[in-house]
């Protein structure tokens, strides 16, 4: 992998611990210091259209306050036994963005958002499982972790509080974590985490969609083209003894409907997942739009170049891109763009790219349906002057 001090290949690591088992990397990043610090965490919660939380716990009973927080919620908090999380702050802050770039070895419509949570002495959230791959960098102060082995896929929760918190929790192992040691955990498995001092946690999530929503974006897409119309047919009826029963012999018929009906999907199932992970999050929608503005021309983007303008992708936008039959598309926001054959060579530079500079553009112009893409995707906001 890219962190340093760690023995494993980046595929060593997919094939022996991706969503498989965890892995604690001592100093995966060497003398690690926090870009951000605990007041200016505290001032993004503060904000209006930032997700945040703060966690309280007294005496085994818990309080969750959701953001925006208010001088008040700060002044009444005791020393000790209580969390503040803060959501997408990679997007809020884009000097963070460099920390993700570790990760890049892994598919990019796969993550979520960088989390960051702060926690004085004895701060938690308690033991806990997530349904999603995360890695737990320290970056500020101690903070133990305990773990459990085996994965808990129905996890029994405390009652009558608002956090998901296990009734029952027995850890198999303990660390404790220092600035800039990391902790890989792959779905489902039950951790716990407490502050030994003030501390900072950079959690960053790797998310995967729901089989039942893949299946209904999969249906979505089939009407939307008119197809997947074919009635069910038992064409090798028997006579039944009863005459109102769904028997085994119907329901294998429509297992056989369903699997034929995903086959004839395939040539789109790429296309269908890529709209499905381009959704932009709710809590983001508003902050993604400010960034739109009246459509560019070629000449007016080639001016602006010249000047020594740069580009810069929005990261409130989700992109991904996928090949097609005759040539490819670049999904944003759950929308698609088109280019022909040629085109497609240039999706990853349109969608994956971080800055796009005065280099970069006679490159677009020698295809003129990546330049409309871009064109498109400036006026949407997905791109924009930095």
């Amino acid at each position: 992998m890219n962190f340093c001090h760690s023995a494993l290949s980046q595929q060593q690591f997919l094939s022996e611990y991706w969503q498989k088992k965890p892995l604690l990397i001592r100093q995966a990043f060497p003398d690690f210091e926090s870009p951000i610090s605990p007041d200016e965490l505290a001032g993004l919660a503060c904000e209006e259209e930032i997700e945040s939380r703060l966690i309280e716990e007294n005496s085994g009973q818990w309080r969750v306050t959701c953001g925006p927080l208010t001088e008040d919620d700060f002044s009444r908090l005791p020393e000790t036994h209580w969390t503040m999380l803060v959501q997408d702050v990679d997007k809020h802050c884009p000097d963070l963005q460099d920390l993700l770039m570790p990760f890049d070895f892994i598919p990019d419509w796969r993550r979520d958002d960088l989390m960051v949570s702060y926690a004085p002495k004895f701060g938690s959230v308690g033991p806990h499982t997530d349904s999603y791959d995360v890695f737990l960098l320290q970056a500020l102060g101690t903070r133990q972790w305990q773990i459990m082995d085996e994965p808990i896929h129905e996890a029994v929760l405390i009652d009558g509080i608002e956090l998901q918190i296990l009734s029952e929790f027995k850890a198999d192992q303990t660390w404790e974590l220092k600035a800039g040691d990391m902790l890989y955990l792959p779905p489902h498995i039950a951790h716990h985490g407490v502050a030994l001092d003030d501390c900072m946690t950079f959690s960053f999530g790797f998310r995967a969609p729901k089989r039942i929503d893949l299946l209904d974006a999969v249906v979505n897409t089939l009407l939307e083209k008119g197809e997947g119309q074919a009635l069910y047919t038992d064409a090798d009826l028997v006579l039944a003894p009863n005459k109102a029963e769904i028997d085994e012999q119907t329901v294998i018929r429509l297992q056989q409907l369903l699997h034929q009906m995903i086959d004839e999907a395939t040539p789109v199932l790429a296309e269908t997942l890529a709209q499905l992970v381009t959704q932009t999050k709710p809590s983001l929608e508003s902050l993604s739009e400010e960034y739109r503005t009246d459509k560019s021309s070629l000449n007016e983007i080639s001016e602006l170049f010249n000047q020594g303008e740069q580009l810069q992708r929005n990261s409130y936008y989700r992109f991904a891109w996928v090949k097609t039959e005759k040539g490819g598309k670049l999904f944003i926001a759950g929308e698609s763009y088109t280019v022909d054959s040629e085109g497609v060579a240039y999706l990853s530079l349109l969608a994956e790219n971080q800055i796009l500079t005065a280099e970069d553009w006679p490159r677009l112009l020698n295809n003129s349906s990546a330049c409309e893409v871009l064109i498109e995707l400036i006026a949407l906001g997905g791109w924009f002057w930095a």
